[in-house]
Order: C-alpha cells, then sequence, then structure tokens
C-alpha cells in the first residue's frame, strides 16, 4: 500500500529536486497556457450562444461569464509570468496550482456543459458532445509539459464526460463517448513520452551546463599564473591554445559556431628597430592593451613577437565577424603616444570560423595563419575571413569572366537539347534548348557557372541573343512542328529594349513563332513583377508561348499562375525523387495536373529517369515528360539524327530508330 503511495505521488506532485525543469515547464506553459485558455473562451462562448435561447440565462450568461473571467485571469496571469524571471520555488508553486486548477476547473466546466445536455434538440446535444471532447482533448495537449495536470484533466473532466455520453441514451452519444475514452487514452500516451523526453532533454542540458561550467573554473587561478604572457599579461600561446581547444569542445556539444584569429602589426619592425627593443616592448604592451579594450566577448592572446591571437566567443555570422575584424584592425591604426615619440603602425588580420573553415584547434589555427599571409600578400592593413570556397570562386571567376569578354561567342556558344515526349506515347513533342560553352582556354564550363557570371560581368544579353540565334536556326531543320523551350534569366526579362531585341531575332529567323516557348524561372520574376508581366506580354505578341520553370519549389508561384500570362508549367525534378515511395509527391504531381486542366495550362514532368517514375505518372493523366529515362541533353547534329531515327519520325530504318532511342534512355 505504501508502494501504491508513493507511485501515486510520483504521478500528481512537481518534484523539488529539478529546479531547472520546473522554470523549463512554467516557460514553455507561458506560451501554450494562454493559447489554451484562448482556445476555452473561445468554444464557452459559442456553446453559451447556441443554448442562449434554450437554458435559462444562469446557465448561458452566469456561469460562462464567471468561467471566461477566471480563464481571462489565468491568461494574463501566465503571460505575465513569462515575461518576468522566475525562481524555481515560484515555477513549483505555480505548477502545484495548475495541477490542481486542471481538476477543479475542468470539472467545472465539463459539469456546465453537461448541464446544457438537456437542452435543445439533438443538434445542440452534439454541440455539448463536441464542446466536452474537443475542449478536453485540446487542454490536454496544452498541458503536454505536465503530465500530471493532463492526468488529473482526464480523470475530472474526460472520464465523467465520457461515462456521461455513454449512458446519454442514444447509440450516437455511446459511440461518442467510447470514441473519447480512445482518444484520450491513446493521447495521454503520447504525452507521457513527451513529457518524459522533455524532462530527459532538460536534464541533460542542466547536467552539460553544470559539468562544462566546473571545468572551466577547475583550477582557473593556478592556471591564469601558469599561462600568462610576462610582457603584455595577457594570456600566452599555451593559454590561447587551450582556450581554442575549450571553445571547440563547447561550441560541438552545443552546436554553436565561433571564431578564430591571428593579428600581426604591420610597421612594428622598423620602430623595434629605430628607437630600441624597450620602446618595441612599450609598444606591445599598448597594443595589448588596446585590443583587451575591444569588447568582453573577444578573447585575446599574445602569441609570441608581434603576433596576438584573438578568439570571438559568441556564435556570429560572417558579416558580424568581417566587421568585428575591421573594428580591430582600424582600432590598431590609431596612433600610440610612447614617451619620446608616436607609434603609427597597422595590423593585418586573419580568421577563421568553426565549423565552416575547420573542425579541430590545429586546423583552424593553420587556416587563420594562412589567410594572414595572403592578406599580407594582397590586401595588409585589413581583415579577411578564411573561406576556401570563396577564394575557389573568387579564382574561378575571375577566369570565368575573363574567358567571356575575351570569347568568340558565335564560335564557343553551342546548345544541347533534351527532348520532350508524351507520357502514354513516348512521341518526341518538343524539346529544351540548355546551353553549353567550350572555352579554348577553361574548356567545358558548366552552366551554372557561366550563366552567372555573365549576369554579373553584364554579358548575359550577348550570351542569351547568340543562343537564341542558333537555337532557332537548328531548331528549323527538325521535322514535325516540335515545340522548342529557351530559359531567360532575370537580366533578359528585366529590359525592355533587350526584350526587343529578342523579338526582332525571332521574326527574322525561319523557326514559327508559336512553336517557341520562354522558360523563366520564379526568382526572374521577384525582381519587379509588373515589369515580368509587361515582357511576358511583348513575347506573347509574337505568338510564343511562356513557361513557369521550376513550378512548386518557391513561395509564390500560384500567385504567378494568377497573375502572369503563362502557358505552361514544368513541375520541378524535387517531386520526382521519391515518388515511387511517397503517396505525398505524388498527391501533390497530380495536384498541380489537375491545376493545370482546370486552368488550360500545358504541363511538363522534369526529370524522369526511371521506368517505375513514368508508371506511377502515367496511373496520374496524361502529361508531357522530360528526363533521361528518354533523352540526355544531345547536340544539335545528334539530336536531328535521334529526330530521324526515332519511330514516330516514320523513316524507313525502324531498327536503327529503335536502337538510338534505346541508346539514349541508357544514357
Amino acid at each position: 500500500m505504501l508502494r501504491k503511495q508513493t507511485w501515486l505521488r510520483s504521478i500528481f506532485s512537481v518534484p523539488n529536486d529539478n529546479p531547472d525543469l520546473a522554470i523549463a515547464q512554467i516557460r514553455t506553459f507561458s506560451r501554450q497556457i494562454p493559447i489554451m485558455y484562448c482556445m476555452v473562451i473561445v468554444n464557452t462562448l459559442a456553446l453559451a450562444y447556441s443554448h442562449h435561447t434554450l437554458a435559462p440565462d444562469w446557465l448561458t450568461v452566469h456561469i460562462p461569464a464567471v468561467l471566461i473571467s477566471i480563464s481571462a485571469f489565468r491568461t494574463y496571469s501566465y503571460w505575465h509570468s513569462g515575461r518576468q524571471e522566475i525562481s524555481a520555488i515560484q515555477a513549483c508553486r505555480q505548477l502545484r496550482h495548475t495541477i490542481i486548477l486542471a481538476g477543479v476547473l475542468g470539472a467545472v466546466f465539463s459539469i456546465w456543459a453537461l448541464a446544457l445536455f438537456s437542452y435543445g434538440n439533438a443538434y445542440t446535444q452534439g454541440h455539448v458532445a463536441f464542446f466536452s471532447s474537443v475542449t478536453c482533448l485540446g487542454i490536454m495537449v496544452c498541458l503536454m509539459h505536465l503530465k500530471a495536470a493532463a492526468i488529473v484533466l482526464a480523470l475530472t473532466a474526460v472520464g465523467p464526460t465520457a461515462l456521461f455520453l455513454l449512458y446519454a441514451g442514444h447509440q450516437e452519444f455511446r459511440a461518442v463517448g467510447l470514441n473519447l475514452i480512445i482518444v484520450a487514452v491513446a493521447v495521454l500516451y503520447v504525452l507521457s513520452n513527451h513529457s518524459r523526453s522533455f524532462v530527459d532533454l532538460i536534464s541533460n542540458q542542466s547536467a552539460l551546463k553544470k559539468s562544462a561550467l566546473e571545468a572551466y573554473e577547475l583550477g582557473k587561478e593556478n592556471e591564469r599564473l601558469a599561462n600568462k604572457d610576462s610582457l603584455t599579461g595577457l594570456p600566452n600561446r599555451r593559454r590561447f591554445m587551450a582556450e581554442l581547444n575549450f571553445r571547440l569542445k563547447v561550441s560541438k556539444e552545443k552546436g554553436e559556431s565561433f571564431a578564430v584569429g591571428i593579428l600581426d602589426l604591420d610597421g612594428f619592425k622598423p620602430i623595434n628597430d629605430v628607437y630600441g627593443h624597450v620602446a618595441g616592448d612599450r609598444l606591445l604592451v599598448k597594443v595589448g592593451e588596446r585590443l583587451s579594450q575591444i569588447g568582453s566577448e573577444v578573447f585575446v592572446a599574445r602569441l609570441g613577437g608581434d603576433e596576438f591571437g584573438i578568439i570571438f566567443q559568441g556564435a556570429l555570422s560572417n558579416t558580424e565577424i568581417q566587421e568585428l575584424g575591421d573594428h580591430i584592425c582600424g582600432a590598431v591604426e590609431v596612433p600610440f603616444e610612447l614617451e619620446s615619440f608616436t607609434a603609427n603602425i597597422g595590423a593585418t588580420f586573419g580568421i577563421s570560423r568553426f565549423p565552416d573553415a575547420g573542425s579541430t584547434a590545429k586546423i583552424l589555427f593553420e587556416h587563420s595563419d594562412y589567410v594572414l599571409y595572403v592578406a599580407k600578400e594582397r590586401l595588409r592593413g585589413q581583415a579577411i575571413l578564411f573561406s576556401e570556397k570563396h577564394q575557389a570562386e573568387i579564382n574561378e571567376t575571375t577566369g570565368i569572366m575573363r574567358g567571356l569578354q575575351e570569347a568568340d561567342m558565335d564560335a564557343e556558344l553551342s546548345l544541347n537539347y533534351q527532348f520532350v515526349v508524351d507520357s502514354q506515347t513516348g512521341i518526341p513533342v518538343g524539346a529544351e534548348a540548355l546551353a553549353r560553352w567550350t572555352s579554348p582556354v577553361l574548356g567545358m564550363v558548366s552552366p551554372s557557372k557561366f550563366i552567372k557570371n555573365a549576369e554579373k560581368s553584364g554579358l548575359i544579353n550577348q550570351v542569351t541573343e547568340t543562343l537564341l540565334r542558333k537555337t532557332l536556326a537548328e531548331a528549323s531543320k527538325w521535322p514535325g512542328d516540335l515545340f522548342i523551350s529557351f530559359n531567360l534569366s532575370a537580366h533578359d526579362i528585366g529590359s525592355s529594349h533587350h526584350i526587343n531585341r529578342l523579338s526582332e531575332i525571332v521574326q527574322n529567323s525561319n523557326f514559327p513563332p508559336e512553336r517557341l516557348t520562354f522558360e523563366i524561372t520564379e526568382t526572374a520574376l521577384l525582381r519587379d513583377l509588373s515589369r515580368a508581366h509587361d515582357t511576358l506580354q511583348l513575347l506573347k505578341g509574337l505568338g510564343s508561348k511562356v513557361a513557369l520553370d521550376d513550378f512548386g519549389t518557391g513561395y509564390s508561384s500560384l500567385s504567378y499562375v494568377q497573375n502572369l500570362p503563362i502557358d505552361r508549367l514544368k513541375i520541378d525534378r524535387s517531386f520526382l525523387h521519391n515518388i515511387d515511395q511517397c503517396r505525398t509527391s505524388q498527391a501533390v504531381v497530380k495536384a498541380i495536373l489537375d491545376l493545370c486542366e482546370n486552368l488550360d495550362l500545358d504541363c511538363i514532368v522534369e526529370g524522369v529517369e526511371t521506368e517505375q517514375q513514368l508508371k506511377i505518372l502515367q496511373g496520374l493523366g496524361r502529361m508531357k515528360i522530360q528526363g533521361y529515362l528518354f533523352s540526355k541533353p544531345l547536340p544539335s547534329s545528334d539530336a536531328l539524327t535521334y529526330l530521324q531515327l526515332s519511330p514516330e519520325a516514320k523513316f524507313e530504318n525502324d531498327a536503327a530508330a529503335d536502337e538510338l532511342v534505346k541508346q539514349n534512355r541508357m544514357r
């Protein structure tokens, strides 16, 4: 019996031995409880209103007014407590009140609601059952972080309500009562697991915080004396590396970032040579004092000579790190007044950021030293944040821009074509023109790289015009009435003069404008929707069509379909990644297909690579598809051969046609 009482007490009590947990629960409740009471208030008003003409005023006006007042007061109390610091004792007291009120108010609300059951017809009785069930379950969910309160509510409100419905006399209400019991038990089980996980999480966080603090404080004074630079009074190199390792450990455990840098003085050696080592030492002391005044969030150490190590303690963005680095360099540039002269020096600063620049203290330190060397060579007196990718991109971008500026675009730019086929027959109905650049210096350059750099360098319009002329000239040789899709960038549709140039190219070509489709992406539309609308209207005026590429991946695609003259949607390949396993992906694709059908839009699904994907898409409806299953991007000559040898072209060489289609599928 004693063991049973102890078990029950552990369920319905608030422990005093975990203050962090109590405070965390109150902080969580300060956000959830106001929502819970707002829900209760709205549901109470609705139930009272539906019975206002059926039940007496003391049931529909007076009691609801009292209950709503109590709810409003509790809402304000929790909202107010969430904005103030609270002690563990106060938190435990408030949690106990919450458990008690969960039982009392739950019972009162349930009794009031069931008292209205006898008034009205089956509809109002259904409203009572709905109020009692949904409100109780909603409150239980809001109390998920305090298991005891949820259990008390289940016993005082859900249980009696379910029993009342079971004995209400109608089989429909008995079914509702039974369902309420089943759902309540399931909710309690889920809440119990969630509460246990929440308790474990807070306990682990408390233990980690305590462990880190104890490790940092242990032997702090002895460590300070053993790791101090004798000249400047700053931490020395050994202390710096210890701090770096400690900061690295804590950041890994907490998933935070930090930055470490090496600062080297510019112009120190001449002062040391001319005025002597005593003056040089005094200058180093002055520099150390000035760096120490940068801020408490900056850890400064003297590494040796005229080098200083700096750790930015805290999760800072790259921009904030750069700004702080520039500020430090600027602080060192301010002249130093010594006894017999004024010292004018500067500083160059190399910085690396965890985890971007490395995962160990050794790598971070070496990368800081490396970028310091680079800065000394090229950007003396400045701060540079280490980024291998950024540095590689700078070098690569320089080569690409230089190559584009010097390129013979007519000779070096070319097109590949990836065909679009009918999903049911596999017959080619069109193709997408894909830009390619073969530089005599750089070789094959990825379209994603040279297009981006063409935009940055202002050459994109020239690139687009060259590619469009080539596309129309090559596509005019194709048999049948296949369409050709041509991609436009944000810079293309942002210039009315350039659009007029593209219109002239279309009009002067031998390719029918009605077989030409201009593809745009949502990114291209974001800059200026009004200008984009006018631009697309000009293209539509040619008789050409407009397609919205990568549909479904942005936030505003539906508004574009509604407000822009779009003829075709291209469903992004990301929806096909696991379409054979994910019914959600299938449902999304089906929804877009239905949207296209209702709006009389053409639809193309990109990225079809397997027979299974094709089979699933065929089951969803008829569409056009594009992907490696039928065709990889082909050079112009191979694209023409592909069309001539395809079975639907009705050439005599059927065996060669079948073989070519098979080869393209295998690719």
